[in-house]
């Protein structure tokens, strides 16, 4: 088979082909380019998926998906069951802002964990893994008689991390080759921060602060979690727009857990004033907020004092990989300095996350992607602390496996 991967040096929009002998084609994501890279290469995804069997998507995340309206009309598209609902419901928040082919998302073929799905010769298995997207998968891709892991994105340090390994043990073990994200070996960490330790930091920050607004993804479900129980444990009121709760409503139709369960939100929505008289006259409350217009920004400008908590990726108000709708939105000191409380836990593997992974699987090759320290890869290697061979990729150039 041949393996192909578009942009593997970067993080986000990673584009992976796989091919067969016999000449069936899948790719796995078509993500767009992260803001600010405006240097990354341009890929044309419509050239690439025409002919192909299917394109799999491990995540509703834009640098794993923003590029679908792009890939041929005649190729199917597959998405996790629930990711899919989340994704439709932020395809047709968006198309009130910008023009979006929610049509073409509506269309998109769903699977179930552990599905196995036959396109051609090819055979992809999705399985489930712990992220910051809600539904996230990795695929096992078996042809020609090997057996492929690509990861996508994953970690193991949120609230369903530790079931990551134990997945890896009872379905996966023994593979030919690993595809696999390194996104945070170029943001190299001294500890591992969990998604538990952000709702015990969340905890204590709603208990010293009265009124806090947080920004975080509303699709972040996992951090939404931690925020969430955090505030019910000291009894603060909780509150979200309807496009932040129908996520949450989402989620909790498919979840097990108690933990993705979220009764006692109270819904905002432009003018409801009866929502906000409550939050004056509870003892306190934590409000999901969100950038785009100026809804959320009128609601802070009535709690002057209050605070609030980034919950996002701090490169996202970097110069240099700067969202300038993020920015924005985020209140300035008098120095014209962002003003904010950062707790934010990554969803990606930390270093040992993709050590154990290679451990487990123990991979004959392996391909780095979505990383901007690959070479960290081979390092590993060297130590000894990974087993297999690290094979680096050029964009676009085919490997035989």
């Amino acid at each position: 088979m041949k393996i192909t991967v578009y942009r593997p040096n970067q993080i986000g929009g990673c584009i992976t082909e796989i091919e067969s002998k016999s000449g069936t084609r899948i790719i796995i994501d078509v993500g767009s380019n992260l803001p600010g890279n405006n240097e990354g290469e341009k890929v044309d995804v419509r050239k690439i998926t025409e002919g192909c069997e299917g394109v799999f998507i491990t995540h509703y995340h834009g640098d794993h998906v923003g590029e679908f309206e792009s890939v041929d009309d005649n190729v199917t598209i597959y998405m996790g069951e629930v990711a899919h609902e989340i994704f439709l419901n932020l395809c047709e928040h968006l198309r009130y802002v910008r023009d979006i082919d929610v049509d073409k998302v509506k269309k998109f073929n769903t699977f179930q964990a552990a599905d196995r799905i036959e396109v051609g010769d090819i055979f992809v298995t999705p399985y489930r893994v712990d992220h910051s997207a809600f539904d996230s998968y990795m695929f096992m891709i078996e042809c020609d008689g090997k057996r492929i892991l690509h990861t996508g994105d994953f970690r193991t340090h949120g609230w369903t991390g530790k079931g990551v390994s134990a997945l890896l043990r009872k379905y996966v073990r023994k593979i030919d080759a690993l595809i696999c994200e390194g996104t945070m070996l170029s943001r190299r960490a001294d500890k591992m921060f969990t998604e538990y330790d952000l709702y015990l930091e969340a905890k204590k920050i709603l208990n010293d602060n009265k009124n806090v607004f947080v920004l975080c993804s509303s699709t972040n479900i996992d951090s939404i979690a931690s925020f969430y129980k955090a505030a019910c444990d000291i009894k603060k009121l909780v509150v979200a727009d309807r496009y932040q709760r129908l996520n949450l409503d989402i989620a909790s139709a498919s979840a097990r857990s108690p933990l993705y369960k979220f009764p006692y939100v109270k819904i905002y929505w432009d003018g409801r004033q009866d929502c906000i008289d409550e939050m004056r006259r509870r003892d306190g409350f934590c409000m999901f907020v969100r950038p785009g217009g100026d809804k959320f920004k009128k609601i802070m400008a009535e709690f002057p004092d209050s605070l609030l908590v980034y919950s996002m990726w701090e490169g996202y108000l970097k110069d240099n990989t700067r969202n300038n709708e993020i920015y924005d939105f985020i209140p300035k000191d008098s120095k014209g300095i962002p003003a904010y409380k950062y707790l934010h836990t990554s969803g990606h593997a930390y270093e040992e996350s993709i050590i154990s992974l290679c451990m487990i699987t123990k991979p004959d090759i392996i391909f780095p992607i979505h990383s901007e320290a690959p070479g960290r890869f081979e390092e590993l290697e060297r130590e000894g602390k990974i087993s297999g061979e690290v094979k680096r990729l050029e964009s676009g150039i085919s490997k035989e496996l």
